[in-house]
């Protein structure tokens, strides 16, 4: 079997001469990380720290997975180890390779295993950035950290090197005991996490793009003024910021644009995670299926009324206050379960209608995701109390959404008033937040006219409650969000159309909230 193995003494009196791979792939400690074939784990030998990542073969489907989506596969622990040898010889400061193995023909289930010094006392500088909001360290020592940072960045990419996992958080910044960082003293940085380090003759620009928006992006925390992000230029690139900017002002605004992404991936992370949650059964989502009928709703509210809702809707319906009846949806208001819920009927309004929703998701079942869409991103809409669909095994039929009401004036009822008034300037300011959270997560309403909003004022202040979320969705793709970006804007401004003088006010007041670039 091929093999590969190396060892410093200390190492080599710990694992031994024989079965070293045994006793590394078995080593024990605190677990920081776990993986399907990988974990990386503390340990100690004789009051001496060390971590150790143990890889115990990927498979054919993950390399095959990489593979077709064009990125390489890492199979094992030898990428680091290159990694860390490649910036020793740079002179940037990294992990000190205790021990390297790996054994195995066959990539799939090649086994291998690394194992470094822990680097300590030390602090993640993302941590100790996070903490500039309430304790900002002096000026001085900020640009010299901005300097150590742009030192490294430097010597990696013009070495051929790019991280591919560029953050704050993979930059140990060494501490005192107690945790507390020294001001008074040069700062000295490790860069850790070289798993998926990339080393080549020369790098593309597209990769040197990724490392700098990834640094760029985990560093907001910080608060960064456009001083520091000149000076930042400044020691990266050894020019002037005014001559980088004139001479390669493209690579920087591509910088910008890729940390953009970066961050909107960010965002959307705990958005994705809560969608595999919201039509499942779990412990607060319950999920009620028979061949008639799919019931969603959160336990905290399931009683009896509610089951009698699920159990003939209609019926209850009838009983309701009619809000509205059209041929496309019916609303009322009725109790249920001690609060006064709004329920919205979705008409089949014809056979052709039918046939069109027969294989696709109702608005019921959109309006369900979207709600909880808005509360995860801190904006407000009624609570949302149930989702039901009547079914015919797998083909949807009559569909239903309850939430709970929303007090509030209707906005269509406030346009008779002056948008330079003290309330309409707090309602614009809401609207700029509204729209600035829609450019950052690529959300369209759909239908931004006065009546889907309300305003409601208590000892808290005003609030925006937005409405009628059937047509809300997100646009991945940058020209079509613009696109539709426009239309919500357009429509939203339509509510004015016979005013163009407060129009135009609206639509100053809106300001940048409204305007779209390629970062958005």
């Amino acid at each position: 079997m091929k093999q590969n193995l190396q060892m410093r003494e200390d190492m080599r009196l710990h694992l031994g001469d024989r079965e070293v791979f045994t006793q590394a792939m078995n080593l024990q400690g605190d677990i920081y990380r776990q993986a399907p074939g990988r974990r990386t784990l503390r340990f100690e030998v004789n009051g001496h720290a060390y971590f150790a990542k143990i890889h115990q073969g990927v498979g054919w489907a993950e390399i095959l997975k990489n593979l077709l989506t064009l990125r390489m596969p890492i199979i094992g622990a030898r990428t680091e180890w290159q990694a860390i040898t490649h910036l020793t010889e740079l002179g940037v400061p990294t992990m000190k390779v205790a021990a390297f193995g790996e054994r195995g023909a066959n990539p799939a289930q090649r086994e291998s295993f690394l194992i470094t010094d822990e680097i300590a006392p030390s602090i993640s500088l993302e941590t100790y950035c996070e903490q500039w909001a309430n304790d900002r360290p002096p000026r001085h020592y900020r640009w010299q950290l901005i300097s150590a940072v742009a030192e490294i960045a430097r010597r990696m990419h013009s070495s051929g090197m790019c991280h591919r996992d560029f953050y704050l958080c993979h930059f140990l910044l060494n501490c005192r005991k107690d945790g507390s960082v020294a001001t008074d003293a040069a700062p000295v940085l490790s860069v850790i996490d070289l798993h998926r380090a990339l080393i080549r003759p020369a790098l593309s620009r597209r990769w040197i793009v990724k490392d700098i928006a990834g640094l760029y992006f985990s560093s907001e925390p910080a608060g960064l003024s456009r001083t520091d992000c000149f000076r930042f230029i400044r020691d990266y690139t050894g020019q002037s910021p005014a001559q980088v900017l004139r001479g390669d002002a493209d690579f920087w605004r591509q910088v910008m644009i890729k940390a953009g992404r970066v961050a909107r991936r960010d965002r959307l992370k705990p958005l994705r995670r809560m969608v595999s949650t919201l039509y499942r059964d779990g412990p607060d989502i319950a999920r009620q299926q028979d061949f008639g009928r799919v019931a969603l709703f959160h336990r905290s509210g399931d009683c009896a009324a509610l089951q009698q809702f699920i159990a003939d809707p209609d019926a209850a319906i009838a009983e309701g206050r009619l809000l509205k009846d059209g041929d496309s949806t019916t609303v009322v208001s009725l109790p249920l379960g001690g609060k006064t819920c709004v329920v919205k009927r979705y008409n089949l309004r014809n056979p052709g209608y039918l046939l069109r929703r027969l294989f696709r998701p109702s608005r019921a079942w959109y309006c369900w995701r979207n709600a909880h869409w808005l509360q995860q991103m801190g904006l407000n809409t009624p609570r949302p109390v149930l989702m039901l669909e009547h079914r015919w095994g797998p083909l949807r039929g009559v569909a239903y959404f309850v939430t709970e009401i929303s007090e509030g004036t209707d906005l269509l009822s406030m346009l008779s008033q002056d948008v330079e008034c003290e309330v309409w300037t707090d309602v614009l300011r809401q609207f700029r937040r509204l729209f600035a959270t829609m450019k950052q997560y690529r959300m369209i309403h759909g239908d931004m006219k006065a009546s889907n909003f309300l305003y409601h004022q208590d000892e808290q202040g005003g609030k925006l409650i937005t409405l009628d979320l059937d047509a809300m969705r997100r646009e991945g793709l940058t020209t079509r969000f613009h696109r539709y970006f426009e239309r919500d804007v357009e429509r939203f401004l339509a509510n004015w159309r016979d005013k163009p003088t407060e129009q135009q006010a609206v639509r100053s007041q809106l300001g940048a909230s409204i305007t779209l670039n390629k970062a958005d």
